[in-house]
């Protein structure tokens, strides 16, 4: 609707008016009345009218004064006069400072109505006007800044920059946003279309920057640089913008630079973060620091070893631990120098392992068979390592679920039972240590005042008791070396010889002769 304030220090006059045409069925919508020309410009600041329709004669200010002074807030606003025939050339005066047209009182309903209709026409044409400067404004920035970031090395961007300020781009300092998105099902075009939505709703209208699409991912010229601490905030605007579109995306800031000509290297940064997002991206918006960190990060414990303590967390039920050790894991991946596609695989590798291992203390398990497997498709199609790690430990904890184990067991009941359950494996005390968060020899003295022997021992005894059964069945003494969790066949032999008092080959022929 077109925005219609009246003026006229007659109360019936201006009632009359407002009343005695269909004002919507033109196209109008009269936002109020002014009786002076002070009421006028208050009212004028209120509502921003479209038209004004004016009595030219009035106390204080007149229709000549109020037009000139409206005139310099918006030199494009309609004017329609009112006047008496007395007022026919004072009336005229009025016209040379391109008022619409005027209208002799008492009004004629048919003259007030062509004259909306034509003022409507040009209202109409100078809005379609105006936004197609707009749009192809819009079009002229974003190629300019298309231009300027993808231009080849050796390209001089400074004629590009020089015409930043024809197309509104100003600002002393810059930095390059880029964010990748991705939506299962869906076509990137329509996925693009809602992130760039939400992008303009952020940046643009509020006057911080310049959106545009580059090779399949759409960025954001920003002329202020963001604060370290607006970026989680923004990230969570981006997320509850996009929540419930199924899209999933990464967000990268480039460096600060001081001037245009210079966004490339803000670019530049910006594109290799996004290139590492599956093993950066922690639900913030990435910047230059991550990636140097992540660079620099020093492995901690070998991959086995976290594997293996995964098993174990997972056996006794420690959902903390579980969830501390996979985020270890993805880490010690990392440092490894393992990308997406080896991460993801190793993971599910791990996974499978430790499913096949619970599915031996819990036959349950097979019934669940395709959830998990459907599990281990789900984390092949993970955005970021933080995603894979929340599907594993959800895997997980349905394992953990379903072998009833809540970490609740005295610790040297579990220890115990991992010990006959797994005595063929690398069993130390300081893995176990890890897994129930305690001090190793807090734990070694728990174990001993309860049981009454050393941990170490203890294995070594259930070992070898399993070592004297696959002798009787005749196996070869290397062969149960191995089966009982000694590498060193030398070790086997001593430790052999110290609990049963003769050598496993001895008693292996003394078993057959019985």
């Amino acid at each position: 609707m077109i925005k219609v304030l009246i003026v006229d220090d007659e109360p019936k006059l201006r009632e009359g008016l407002r009343t005695f045409i269909d004002w919507e069925a033109c196209g109008y919508e009269v936002v109020d009345t002014a009786a002076n020309g002070n009421e006028a410009l208050d009212k004028y600041q209120r509502y921003r009218p479209d038209l004004v329709v004016a009595d030219i004669r009035m106390p204080g200010m007149d229709g000549l004064q109020l037009i000139e002074k409206l005139r310099m807030q918006d030199p494009l606003l309609h004017i329609l006069i009112l006047s008496g025939y007395a007022d026919f050339s004072y009336a005229k005066k009025a016209m040379t400072q391109r008022a619409d047209g005027y209208l002799l009182k008492p009004v004629d309903e048919d003259e007030l109505k062509d004259y909306l209709w034509k003022i409507k026409l040009t209202i109409d044409e100078e809005k379609a006007s105006q936004q197609w400067k707009h749009v192809t404004t819009e079009w002229n920035r974003e190629s300019l800044i298309q231009s300027v970031l993808t231009g080849e090395e050796d390209d001089d961007p400074a004629p590009l920059c020089e015409r930043a300020g024809e197309v509104g781009i100003s600002g002393k300092v810059f930095q390059v946003l880029l964010l990748t998105a991705k939506i299962e099902g869906d076509t990137d075009a329509q996925s693009n279309a809602l992130v760039r939505k939400a992008l303009v709703r952020l940046f643009e209208e509020p006057g911080r920057g310049w959106v545009f699409a580059i090779h399949a991912k759409l960025g954001v010229l920003i002329k202020e640089p963001l604060l370290s601490v607006e970026l989680g905030g923004i990230y969570r605007e981006l997320a509850a913008e996009l929540a419930g579109t199924g899209i999933r995306f990464s967000v990268a800031l480039g460096e600060k630079v001081g001037c245009l000509t210079e966004i490339r290297g803000s670019y530049r940064t910006a594109c290799e973060l996004v290139r590492h997002h599956f093993c950066l991206d922690q639900g913030t918006i990435l910047t230059p620091e991550d990636l140097r960190s992540g660079m620099a990060a020093e492995p901690g414990h070998s991959t086995e070893e976290l594997g293996e303590q995964l098993f174990y967390a997972v056996d006794i039920g420690n959902r903390d631990v579980v969830k501390s050790l996979l985020r270890q894991l993805g880490e010690a991946y990392m440092s490894e120098g393992a990308m997406e596609n080896e991460i993801k695989n190793r993971y599910v590798e791990l996974l499978t392992t430790i499913y096949s291992k619970a599915l031996k203390q819990s036959p349950e398990l097979q019934s669940r068979g395709k959830e998990f497997s459907d599990g281990f498709s789900k984390i092949q199609k993970a955005y970021s390592i933080m995603e894979l790690n929340g599907q594993a430990e959800g895997l997980l904890q349905q394992i953990m679920n379903q072998l009833g184990e809540d970490g609740k067991h005295r610790e040297v009941k579990i220890m115990l039972d991992l010990i006959h359950r797994n005595y063929s494996d690398n069993l130390k005390l300081e893995t176990l240590s890890g897994i129930f968060n305690y001090n190793s020899a807090y734990l070694g003295k728990l174990f001993k005042n309860t049981t009454g022997e050393y941990f170490n021992t203890y294995l070594d005894k259930v070992r070898i008791e399993k070592a004297k059964s696959y002798l009787e069945e005749g196996l070869k003494v290397y062969q149960v070396a191995e089966k009982v969790g000694y590498t060193n066949v030398d070790y086997f032999h001593s430790k052999f010889r110290k609990y049963v008092g003769t050598s496993p080959s001895a008693y292996r022929k003394q078993s057959n002769h019985a």
